[in-house]
């Protein structure tokens, strides 16, 4: 499948597949900034105009990731605090034992 940038999903795969396996490589800690920090210095040292766009695309894409991860982690806490708000009007414990 090719997305909007031109680029075939494999593409971004493989890029961000070597970018985790340079940081493994470097024995430091795997991630997400130090991911995106690898991506990005893929991108600077890359003489190959198309790598360097493939490695731009892949930090947009685990951008998007994080943010609708973050949306939906959201929406479910949300939901979960209003099941609580209605659910603590629903039982009530007898605390004189």
């Amino acid at each position: 499948m090719v997305n909007e940038s031109g680029f075939t999903q494999k593409c971004v795969d493989d890029i961000i597949g070597e970018a985790v396996i340079a940081l493994l490589k470097s024995g430091g800690a795997i991630t997400t900034s130090t991911l995106l920090s690898q991506l990005t210095d893929m991108a600077k040292i890359s003489a190959n105009q198309e790598r360097k766009e493939a490695c731009l695309q892949s930090i947009v894409e685990i951008k998007q990731s994080i943010s609708k991860n973050y949306q939906a982690r959201s929406q479910f806490l949300r939901n979960q605090s209003s099941l609580f708000e209605s659910g603590n009007n629903l039982h009530r414990y007898d605390t004189k034992h």
